[in-house]
């Protein structure tokens, strides 16, 4: 995710919609938890999504993302 993240601002994306299979982790990201965290990419998603665009992320469970 924070790959892509990264290529679709390279690119000047303004409005990029993620689709993830880790439910967890848009939770995460959604709700702000681990935003302080020491792990490196969480972290580093957390900035990316802080930046000037629109970004819609929401969870895709793993029967639908085949």
């Amino acid at each position: 995710m924070l790959e892509g993240l990264f290529l679709a601002w390279d690119k000047g994306f303004q409005k990029v919609e993620v689709e993830c299979k880790n439910a967890l982790l848009v939770e995460l990201l959604l709700f702000g938890g681990g935003a302080s965290s020491s792990l490196v990419e969480l972290h580093l998603l957390h900035q990316a999504l802080r930046r000037k665009w629109e970004i819609r992320i929401r969870h895709i469970p793993r029967t639908l993302n085949g």
